[in-house]
């Protein structure tokens, strides 16, 4: 019976390979959109990770007998169908927030998607030179770029570094090598497994075999490491206001907005340090300063730090900050701006055509690359703003063995899509990759306290107000990326490659 089966199986997976090699372009680019789409399965909200394995299979099975423009165009159909199923909460900023109509709003995120899916082109082109061009036929040529690929999306344009394949690994076997490499390392290794299953099915091989188990067990190996050591622990309260972003900036609301905070602070426990969201103080600091004087007496009468996200102006612009008081000592200025949302590229030509393009938010000025971190007492915190958690270099360099992690964020920007979701994914990669614990602090959601494995501990409801009272772990010592960040893998891989092509052409 099993000589019978098996049979019937090799016959099955023969026929299947001779239906991929006769596949027609038109349908194998449709495979790739929907397999790009089966991809955000993986993600947060939904969680299901081995779509993203089903998903990366699909692609480099039906992309695996095309080469030049064919395989540029598949791998920016399978960068649509992502897109288009993973960011559409776009729409919700530009049309409940920012003013446009449903057909402008719905034009502009297409627009959007078409756009950056065309950042994918490029790794397939390198992808079709390196098979064709370099020596070592079996290296895993597909994994080195897609990694190469994220890597460039992270920082081109400013960078979007969304839906990378390693963030919905964040929680799994993979993503024990977050540590190690961060998230491109995750997501080099779940490419890595897909291409590995493509290529035994296609050419039977017992080394292949052999390095598929070998990955597996390194990967529950690398879990067992440990890389820093407690410090401690500090008792956190997060503030989640709920304040309505359509009224929020009003003058006349900043007296409620403010009482809206104050009033979940009046039953506190005794606490170490108190976050509020980012843009929790919506008046400019100078405007603000009686104020910020009284919840500054009240931090230090109950012998706690503050943590307040507010806007400054000064002669050159405005800024989005978060300023500790009380026992909070410090500021931090955001860095990286989201385009369009913190500011406009071309503004001369942008301005006016649109209110999206006009909102007063969007005319920030950058911080200073090199901040002092906020300090409380003898502990160092790494503050990141929003958008920022993404950039996983950035908030490596935040600060120095930082005691934790804290982010603010409004995304209330993103309504009731899955967008927060992912945004708080994004977060618990960001612990796991450096040890830390992260408090996450918003104004609607997703108000959360994640463990330096990543694993989310607490978590407020979404679009109600509330504070989160937590214990939260302190660590001290680095990890490998921590020290080392993503250049070493991207060195490796750069260098492979150009090793590999020099040694094709002798």
């Amino acid at each position: 019976m099993r000589t019978i089966g098996g049979s019937i199986c090799s016959r099955l997976l023969v026929a299947v390979q001779i239906k991929l090699s006769r596949l027609g372009f038109k349908t194998a680019w449709l495979i790739c959109v929907l397999a790009g789409g089966l991809l955000v399965g993986s993600f947060a909200p939904f969680g299901y990770w081995p779509l993203a394995l089903i998903s990366l299979v699909v692609f480099c099975a039906v992309s695996a007998d095309f080469s030049g423009h064919r395989l540029a165009a598949l791998h920016y159909g399978f960068a649509l169908g992502l897109f288009g199923a993973g960011v559409a909460w776009i729409y919700v900023s530009i049309h409940t927030y920012g003013g446009a109509s449903s057909l402008l709003a719905g034009g502009l995120t297409g627009l959007f998607i078409l756009l950056w899916s065309l950042t994918f082109i490029p790794q397939g082109y390198v992808l079709s030179f390196l098979r064709a061009r370099a020596a070592w036929p079996k290296a895993p040529w597909l994994a080195m770029t897609w990694v190469l690929g994220e890597w460039f999306r992270g920082w081109f344009l400013t960078g979007f570094p969304w839906l990378y394949v390693g963030y919905g690994h964040t929680q799994t076997w993979a993503g024990h090598w977050a540590p190690i490499g961060g998230v491109l390392l995750v997501g080099f290794v779940v490419v890595l497994l897909a291409e590995l299953l493509v290529r035994q099915w296609r050419a039977p091989n017992h080394w292949v075999g052999i390095v598929v188990a070998g990955l597996f067990v390194l990967s529950f190996s690398v879990g067992n490491l440990e890389f820093v050591d407690r410090a401690g622990s500090l008792k956190v309260a997060g503030i989640q206001a709920n304040l309505d972003q359509h009224t929020k900036w009003q003058p006349d609301q900043f007296t409620p907005n403010l009482n809206a905070h104050t009033r979940l602070m009046v039953d506190l426990p005794e606490v170490d340090l108190v976050v509020w969201s980012e843009a929790s103080f919506t008046r400019f600091a100078h405007q603000g300063q009686a104020s910020l004087k009284q919840l500054n007496d009240w931090a230090d009468a109950a012998g706690a730090g503050l943590i307040v996200g507010l806007p400054m102006a000064d002669e050159n612009g405005y800024y989005n900050t978060v300023q500790g008081l009380g026992v909070a000592e410090g500021r931090y200025v955001k860095r990286h701006l989201v385009p369009f949302g913190e500011f406009v590229p071309m503004a001369s030509v942008l301005r006016g055509m649109i209110q999206f393009f006009d909102l007063p938010m969007s005319r920030n000025q950058p911080g200073p690359d090199e901040q002092a971190p906020i300090r409380l007492g003898s502990h160092a915190l790494s503050l990141s703003i929003c958008y920022e958690i993404t950039d996983a270099e950035l908030v490596r360099g935040t600060a120095q063995d930082p005691a934790l992690l804290i982010t603010v964020s409004n995304d209330t920007w993103f309504g009731t899509s899955i967008g927060p979701e992912q945004h708080l994914q994004i977060a618990a990669m960001r612990a796991a990759e450096l040890a830390r614990s992260v408090f996450r602090v918003t104004n609607n959601g997703v108000t959360a306290l994640i463990s330096n494995q990543g694993d989310v501990l607490a978590r407020l409801p979404k679009n109600e107000s509330g504070v989160m009272v937590q214990s939260v772990p302190l660590y001290t010592g680095q990890t490998p990326y921590s020290r080392f960040g993503q250049s070493p893998i991207i060195v490796l891989l750069i260098g492979l490659m150009v090793v590999a092509l020099i040694r094709g052409r002798l």
